[in-house]
């Protein structure tokens, strides 16, 4: 689910260390997130080609061991990589537009990365100059964050979960995802975002890798699986299906590993007998919940998580509770 919990909800992963959020109020960080840590899977890197036209750009490019990086363009590789990113300061695109232009006619154009090093407002006019129009993934940018985040995104295989920067106008929220997914989300729909006071909605920041967005007076945390599924019915549904068999797996694997050790509901040091009961049947758990039940084990929370990841991927377990 996203990110609109309580602080002892444990934290959400990001994409290259996994380490959590900071406390305070969150939406979608929960005991989830960190079972899930445990239990993720790297995918195989996709075939990933950076046309890196700017020499501005010092620092932006995240890990390029993961890219193919060109530093001039080449018309026979537009015509046949895939995956294709290319970083350009305004002034210059016109130095790349056949390139642009021929990656994108192949469906290969992932991102736009345009460096605003004209006036805003001749933006336009650079792109006219080049015979370019604003497509759906071009992103002007001022900040080197906001590509550094698109680029270890996609890198990382995790475009889809991460923010690549946010704005707020009036009563709105707009939020780009990591693969160029825009997103509007009014204040008053979600409860976190509800508490944050008119004169502070703008004063946020975006996590380094886009984990999520933070606003520091109140204290609250928010990620794009919570965007997705306030503006989304479906999405929540789904989300709402898929921690229902989250939690009944990883209550099953509770209660497995619980039995194998030989202890009873009633030996969780910090949890009552019914507390236990509940988790085991699948009604969710927390943060300092799964300390006691590492402890009751005589595990670190690390191992016990990870125990349970191997417990909850066991065929059998999911069989006995479909």
């Amino acid at each position: 689910m996203g990110q609109e919990g309580s602080r002892d909800e444990g934290a959400r992963r990001n994409p290259k260390s996994r380490r959590g959020a900071p406390g305070g109020t969150t939406e979608g960080m929960g005991a989830e997130s960190m079972q899930g840590n445990v239990n993720a899977t790297s995918s195989s890197a996709p075939e990933l080609t950076l046309l890196e036209h700017d020499s501005g750009a010092e620092g932006v490019v995240p890990e390029r061991r993961r890219f193919r990086v060109l530093r001039r363009p080449d018309r026979q590789v537009a015509e046949g990589a895939r995956n294709i990113f290319v970083l350009v300061p305004a002034s210059e695109l016109p130095e790349v537009s056949e390139f642009v232009s021929i990656a994108n006619r192949r469906h290969q154009l992932r991102a736009l990365l345009v460096r605003d090093d004209v006036q805003p407002s001749s933006i336009p006019q650079m792109f006219e100059r080049a015979g370019l129009r604003m497509v759906r993934n071009t992103v002007v940018y001022s900040d080197a964050s906001v590509p550094r985040r698109v680029l270890t995104a996609w890198a990382h295989h995790a475009q889809e979960e991460l923010i690549a920067k946010a704005s707020v106008s009036k009563d709105r929220l707009f939020v780009l995802s990591c693969a160029l997914q825009p997103y509007e989300v009014a204040f008053d729909s979600m409860p976190s975002l509800k508490r944050i006071p008119l004169a502070e909605r703008a004063s946020f920041t975006v996590d380094e890798d886009g984990s999520y967005i933070y606003w520091p007076s109140p204290d609250i945390h928010l990620d794009l699986d919570a965007i997705r599924t306030a503006t989304d019915p479906e999405a929540r549904a789904r989300a709402e299906a898929a921690k229902a068999l989250h939690d009944s797996r990883y209550g099953a694997a509770i209660a497995k590993l619980r039995l194998s050790m030989g202890l009873k509901q009633s030996q969780i040091k910090g949890l009552s007998e019914r507390q236990v009961r509940r988790i085991e049947k699948g009604e969710g758990t927390s943060y300092e919940a799964l300390r006691c039940l590492a402890s009751a084990h005589r595990m670190d929370l690390e191992g016990y998580l990870r125990e349970l990841a191997a417990n909850a991927s066991d065929p059998a377990l999911e069989r006995a509770i479909a």
